[in-house]
């Protein structure tokens, strides 16, 4: 903000207002969060639960005294109220909603993005626990993949797993594609029947509390034929080179071109590697740094990656993808994700 020259700064973002102040609410909630340039703080929320900011005011979304069809007109109201005049306010756009726009007010979008690209320890515990929630519902696929089962059937499983580790609900958000149906990289689970020397790719981001772990394994059904172990082993090798050149002052899209190269230099991939090396996570399931060819991107300390090279032709049996999750530390990668690589 000092850099900016800003009074004070503005969010309804609910993301944001969670990160700065540890008020989680819902997505609809209306909820708004001002800071002044002198550090004191406001925040208008529907959550009794306890938050950081100097001065908290509650809003209500549902009460049996009187009607309410208008929530958001309520906070804005009651936050704007208790706010003081400011001559340079910085709003983050990005999710705030158009109530609490200012046309005079510089968009703030950026200094967010900046702030949250560095994951502090108690955002990669957050990280962590998606994770963990990940490794259920793979050890629930492991146990019910086989021909003659749907997509839909393997998705149940893990989703009761992911439930029952997690103590509560738990959507979880994924690709459940088998088969030629991966080739395109993924989607929601269908009816579609698993057959015998299917691949099946599931790539899962459960997000916990906004933070999103984001990881892959490929699954045979069936007993893997030999081209299929020579891709996963291939992509293990891409995973290699990538994981081998990322460093803090690293340009992203270096490592994008070396891990595309690698893969398209092997004649059976067909060059059908068509997305991203990986990307950051956090509280979306896609930030920086992007590993893409079009990223001015630069990896620093406190990034959290992913790296997910892939192979997607019908020789195969469909799409393999591995994914694994990292912090960028000062002397490299520190790898989050244990969980066995094989089909």
């Amino acid at each position: 903000m000092a850099e900016a020259e800003l009074d004070r700064f503005v969010t309804s973002n609910y993301r944001t207002v969670y990160f700065l102040t540890g008020s989680l609410v819902a997505a609809e909630s209306p909820v708004a969060f001002a800071l002044e340039a002198d550090g004191r703080s406001l925040l208008v929320t529907p959550s009794k639960h306890e938050a950081l900011a100097d001065r908290i005011i509650p809003v209500e979304t549902y009460s049996l005294t009187r009607v309410i069809d208008h929530p958001w007109h309520d906070a804005e109201a009651a936050f704007f109220d208790a706010l003081p005049g400011a001559t340079a306010v910085g709003v983050e756009r990005n999710g705030t909603g158009a109530l609490f726009g200012q046309a005079d007010s510089t968009d703030a979008t950026d200094l967010i993005l900046r702030l949250r690209k560095k994951k502090e320890a108690d955002e990669v515990d957050e990280i962590r626990e998606s994770l963990r929630l990940i490794v259920a519902a793979y050890e629930a696929a492991r146990q019910t993949i086989r021909p003659g089962l749907t997509e839909l059937d393997v998705f149940n499983a893990m989703q009761a797993a992911v439930v029952q580790a997690a103590g509560t609900f738990v959507h979880l958000n994924g690709d459940f594609a088998v088969g030629e149906r991966g080739l395109a990289g993924g989607g929601m689970p269908t009816r579609r029947v698993i057959e015998e020397g299917d691949l099946y790719p599931l790539d899962l981001f459960p997000a916990p509390h906004l933070y999103f772990g984001d990881t892959c394994r490929t699954f045979a059904a069936g007993t893997p034929t030999e081209l299929q172990l020579r891709a996963q082993q291939t992509i293990c090798d891409a995973i290699m080179l990538a994981e081998g050149m990322v460093r803090p002052g690293v340009m992203a899209h270096d490592v994008y071109a070396a891990v595309k190269e690698f893969l398209d230099s092997q004649a059976f991939t067909e060059m059908s590697f068509f997305h991203h090396v990986g990307h950051g996570i956090g509280h979306h399931g896609h930030e920086a740094p992007r590993i893409i060819p079009g990223s001015d991107d630069v990896f620093e300390v406190g990034d959290v990656i992913t790296i997910e090279p892939g192979i997607y032709t019908k020789s195969i049996g469909g799409g393999i993808r591995i994914e694994d999750n990292y912090l960028v530390t000062e002397s490299g990668l520190e790898n989050l994700f244990d969980y066995p690589k094989g089909l």
